[in-house]
């Protein structure tokens, strides 16, 4: 029996990147749940989902490589990310217009 998911996007971006690490898979769940209603710091993020920052940033950096997220903006030295395509499974039409740094 086909069970209805209240969260369909969840699942299917759950099955997506059932490949990659826990670690990995915990931060892209994150950024899923949390999407663009809160902006937080690596650190900040690190410790919601309890690694160690130098864990998280070599995580995201290699997560943005691969093109499972994509940085939104810059404040400072500080950037700020979104799922990207690999994550979504859905083409960017517009692409992200870099907010100025402040």
């Amino acid at each position: 029996m086909a069970r209805n998911s209240p969260y369909p996007e969840l699942e299917a971006l759950q099955a997506r990147i059932s490949d990659l690490s826990h670690l990995k898979q915990n931060m892209l769940m994150t950024y899923a749940v949390l999407g663009g209603l809160d902006e937080r710091t690596a650190a900040e993020l690190a410790e919601l989902i309890g690694v160690p920052a130098p864990h998280f940033s070599r995580a995201r950096r290699e997560l943005e490589a691969a093109g499972y997220l994509e940085c939104t903006h810059t404040m400072g030295q500080v950037k700020f990310f979104r799922l990207g395509e690999a994550a979504t499974a859905r083409q960017v039409v517009v692409p992200l217009l870099n907010r100025p740094t402040g």
